[in-house]
């Protein structure tokens, strides 16, 4: 068996680690940008959704990966084969963000609520860069979401707006529908003059580069008098982030070996610690579909614009998350001492499946030069 390209010697990374260097490490969503961390999964995740156990050891936080899809199983018969471009591999991504803020128009929201992100990916044989492949990777990677679809990238709890709801329509109004919700919200108080925003998936990862990713989210305000379908974004026309990492002071890249190589071979898991996403060139649209239906939710969705500042154009709305970062990911398929072809993701998922009773192992460092090398980045 062929010693891994992870399995190096290197020095911790801190501090000063460039933001494309950290963010070699994955591609995830937003506000979501976090993917599940092996302090446990976050409200909300499903933890057999992946259509395997909970795997446990270095494998604890991968709960939801989609190991079991076809097209994860789809790489080149050979690296040597032109169409594999010399990569074979297939990789869980999974993390936590358990802090950070969301500034959307002039109101900014603090995230306290876990955001836990996962999904998989996989190299292609015969991709090619162009169109929403212009992440950096060579060959393209394919990302698949978790079994439960698009919607189950992202698993989070509604974090509380800090402007009530009196304030959000501009109280007292002039309209009869608007000043309606304003006495109801004063009158009642509690929840109703409380507005809570909740992140959710709107399409698919896209320029998945591990350096840089696309990502597609709305956001549902939530309040018992805006109805179940006011949001800023929709699928139809979602925020658009595209997330960068940088690696904070004390942060490191950890790699841990599966603790049966032989069973198992050149697989193991990359945490990166104590890594914060961020992204300031996003676009806002306004909220739509707040009120009591109809069109009585024109003049709900105008005053809630009007004390948002939406629509809000690009450098006035901001994302910043910080939290654990994992990659799981088998390259038996590069291995030249194993006989050929080797289905990765079918190992990863016997790794899972062994790792309910596996031990811990030791991990070593690695340095973000070496990452680069590893996913053959530009």
């Amino acid at each position: 068996m062929k010693s891994s390209r992870w399995r190096v010697r290197s020095r911790v990374l801190l501090g000063s680690v460039t933001t494309a260097a950290v963010a070699a490490l994955i591609g995830i969503g937003v506000p979501a940008v976090a993917l599940s961390s092996n302090t446990g999964t976050s409200a909300g995740t499903n933890m057999r959704s992946g259509g395997y156990p909970p795997p446990g050891g270095i494998y604890t936080g991968f709960t939801n990966c989609p190991v079991k899809n076809a097209l994860m199983h789809e790489t080149a018969s050979s690296v040597s084969d032109p169409a594999a471009q010399g990569v074979s591999l297939a990789a869980c991504t999974a993390g936590n963000a358990v802090s950070g803020a969301l500034k959307i128009g002039n109101i900014t929201t603090a995230v306290t609520q876990r955001v836990n992100v996962q999904f998989g990916f996989s190299a292609v044989p015969n991709a090619a860069p162009g169109g929403e492949n212009t992440g950096g990777l060579s060959p393209p990677q394919t990302v698949l979401p978790p079994p439960a679809g698009l919607s189950a990238i992202l698993a989070t709890r509604p974090d509380l707006v800090p402007e009530s709801l009196t304030t959000a329509l501009g109280c007292p109004s002039s309209n009869a529908t608007v000043e309606s919700l304003c006495q109801q919200a004063q009158s009642h108080g509690g929840m109703f003059n409380q507005v809570f925003a909740l992140a959710q998936e709107a399409g698919p990862i896209t320029n998945f580069g591990l350096v840089n990713w696309t990502q597609r989210a709305k956001f549902q305000l939530i309040n018992p008098l805006l109805g179940r379908n006011c949001y800023i974004g929709s699928d139809e026309n979602p925020v658009v982030l595209n997330p960068q990492l940088s690696i904070d002071p004390g942060g490191q890249l950890l790699v841990k070996p599966d603790p049966n190589p032989a069973r198992h071979p050149d697989t193991e898991v990359l945490d990166i610690t104590a890594a914060t996403a961020s992204d300031n060139t996003f676009s806002a649209p306004a909220v739509s579909g707040c009120g009591p239906g109809g069109l009585a939710n024109v003049p709900v969705d105008e005053a809630i614009d009007a004390s948002a500042g939406l629509p809000a154009a690009p450098g006035t709305n901001s994302l910043s998350l910080t939290g654990t970062f994992q990659i799981a990911v088998c390259f038996a398929g590069e291995d030249s001492s194993l006989s050929q072809p080797q289905d990765n993701a079918a190992i990863l998922l016997s790794a899972f499946n062994a790792s309910t009773s596996a031990a811990k192992p030791a991990g070593s460092h690695i340095s973000a030069s070496q990452l680069r090398s590893l996913f053959k980045l530009k």
